[in-house]
């Protein structure tokens, strides 16, 4: 033990009983003072604001009840819709770097509803995810979609939330009622205005749509009869979830059922065709949300970025020089090695034989 203490000592201040120090163990011994004082620094967890390239991103989430067909897999289960896009939020949340800016927010029926202002993604993570997890389908306050409206109503909300705000929509795209295109609003901001994603959930396929119970089991499913008698042409008064589960239909007297377009309005399917044309009126990407990790890939991707003054990790800007220092050291520890001798009388004759 003594021993190895006195080759240490060398190496750092010098042998007492050797005044000659060679250049080589100079230059190793700076190098162990600047690696122990770099990692010394890094304990303390040094920040520093510097400019950063970050993103700020409104992510809304369809909460219908056509969100709650499991036609995706993940992990080996079947998962739902809902489900899918919020796993996706949450991994994109792990991939945006500090200084970014996260609101969320909620569409059901003819509007989105903002439930979280933006706030910093790092400082904020937990809180943001738990928000994302708690998500849920009975937060609905209406049993309508009308995917054009929540959309336009996203994009107006999302200027007053940050002037570098852009829109993520995750929605499947199907409209309930089915409602005559007529009757659809036209879009009345500037096409592109605000950039992002409107996200199509769902498989081409279409499944039906599940009835859930208070602790969220199958307890049937829509059919085919029950959805007529809600199905309309116009944009009658909104019904309640609990009134469509009661029978309560007569705020369609006058608008009469939609037999070609309710025939399949018990199944669920992606609406791309619908999501397509909405995304060209509004001037955002339309894209199909196969796997988890896609809705991270565009958030970070290119001309999202909002350049901005944030506070930076310096942590891996001091781990770099520590680690060049240190393959230094270790070069000039073993620079007259036999072994490395040898490899480099290999490397040598190898070369002239070429």
């Amino acid at each position: 033990m003594m021993a190895w203490f006195k080759q240490l000592r060398a190496l750092l201040v010098g042998s007492p009983e050797n005044a000659q120090v060679t250049p080589g163990l100079v230059w190793r011994k700076r190098c162990l003072w600047l690696i122990a004082l770099l990692l010394t620094l890094t304990l303390f967890h040094p920040q520093l604001s510097l400019p950063n390239r970050v993103y700020d991103w409104y992510f809304v989430v369809d909460i219908t009840q056509s969100m709650n067909v499991p036609d995706y897999q993940l992990n080996g289960k079947s998962i739902s819709r809902l489900e899918m896009a919020k796993q996706s939020i949450r991994k994109t949340l792990s991939v945006l770097p500090c200084g970014s800016r996260v609101a969320l927010g909620m569409f059901t029926e003819r509007n989105t509803v903002n439930v979280v202002k933006p706030v910093e993604v790092c400082s904020h993570f937990a809180a943001l995810d738990h928000t994302v997890a708690s998500m849920d389908w009975r937060m609905a306050w209406a049993a309508d979609s009308f995917i054009a409206h929540g959309l336009y109503h996203a994009l107006e909300q999302a200027p007053l939330l940050g002037k570098q705000m852009r829109l993520l929509f995750f929605t499947d795209g199907q409209q309930a009622p089915p409602a005559n295109p007529q009757y659809m609003p036209k879009f009345a901001g500037k096409p592109g205005e605000v950039q992002g994603y409107l996200v199509g959930m769902g498989k081409p396929t279409p499944s039906k749509i599940p009835k859930l119970d208070e602790k969220n089991a199958v307890a049937g499913y829509w059919e085919q009869e029950e959805v007529q008698r809600f199905g309309n042409f116009g944009m009658a008064e909104t019904l309640s979830v609990l009134a469509m589960e009661q029978g309560q239909h007569d705020r369609n007297s006058g608008h009469g059922p939609g037999n070609e377009l309710l025939s399949n309005a018990h199944l669920s399917a992606l609406d791309e065709k619908n999501l397509q044309r909405l995304s060209v009126e509004t001037g955002l990407h339309y894209a199909r949300l196969e796997h988890v990790a896609q809705s991270g890939d565009w958030a970070t991707g290119l001309g999202m970025t909002a350049w901005r003054w944030a506070r930076t990790d310096l942590r891996p800007w001091l781990a770099v020089p520590a680690c060049l220092l240190w393959l230094m050291f270790m070069g000039l520890t073993f620079a007259d090695s036999p072994w490395l001798l040898g490899m480099r009388q290999m490397f040598k004759r190898f070369f002239k034989k070429e």
